[in-house]
C-alpha cells in the first residue's frame, strides 16, 4: 500500500511538472547562454566517454550551426530556470539532424524531452525538412525509447566521426 502511495506521488509530482513547462525556440541572446549552460552541464555529466570533449567547443560557438532559418534551438523551461534543450542542423536541403537533446536530471520523467522533441519536429517539418536524423550513446536507452516512440527507426552510421558506441536513428517527416 505504501509503495503504491509513493507511486501516485511520484506521478502526481510529474504532472505538476509538466503542467509548469514551456518550450520554446531560442531568439535571445539570455535563451542562447541557458541553453549553453544545459550544454556544458551535458558534456560535464558525460566527461569520461571519448570524444565528449568537442561539446565545450560547440556551447562556446552557440548558436553557431543550429542559427536559423535552417537551424534552431529550443529550450524547455519551468519556473523560468532552463531544464532541457534540443538543437536542429541542416545537413543537406531535405535533411535535418538532431543534437544536444538534454534534459536535466532532475526533471527527467515529466515529459520534457517529449515537448521538446515534439516542438523540434514541428520546426523541422515548418522549415520544409523531410528527415530527421539523429545518434545517441548506447548507454541512452530511456532516449531511444523516447526516439522510437516518436516514430524514429534504427538505421546505419551516417557519421563516421561520431563516438564508436552511438546508435543512429532516422524519421520520416513527409
Amino acid at each position: 500500500m505504501i509503495a503504491r502511495l509513493r507511486e501516485l506521488v511520484r506521478a502526481l509530482d510529474g504532472l505538476t511538472a509538466s503542467f509548469a513547462l514551456t518550450v520554446s525556440e531560442v531568439t535571445s541572446p539570455a535563451d542562447v547562454a541557458e541553453v549553453r549552460r544545459l550544454v556544458l552541464e551535458y558534456a560535464s555529466a558525460h566527461a569520461d566517454t571519448p570524444g565528449v570533449e568537442y561539446m565545450h567547443a560547440d556551447a562556446a560557438a552557440l548558436p553557431g550551426p543550429y542559427t536559423p532559418p535552417r537551424g534552431g534551438l529550443w529550450l524547455a523551461r519551468s519556473a523560468d530556470v532552463g531544464v532541457g534543450c534540443v538543437a536542429l542542423r541542416p545537413l543537406d536541403d531535405t535533411t535535418a539532424e538532431v543534437k544536444r537533446m538534454y534534459v536535466d536530471p532532475a526533471s527527467r520523467g515529466a515529459g520534457v524531452g517529449r515537448a521538446l522533441m515534439e516542438a523540434l519536429i514541428a520546426g523541422a517539418r515548418a522549415r520544409g525538412y523531410e528527415t530527421l536524423r539523429l545518434g545517441t550513446l548506447e548507454e541512452m536507452t530511456a532516449a531511444q525509447g523516447l526516439y522510437r516512440s516518436l516514430g524514429f527507426a534504427p538505421i546505419e552510421r551516417y557519421r563516421p566521426d561520431e563516438l564508436i558506441h552511438t546508435r543512429f536513428f532516422e524519421l520520416s517527416l513527409t
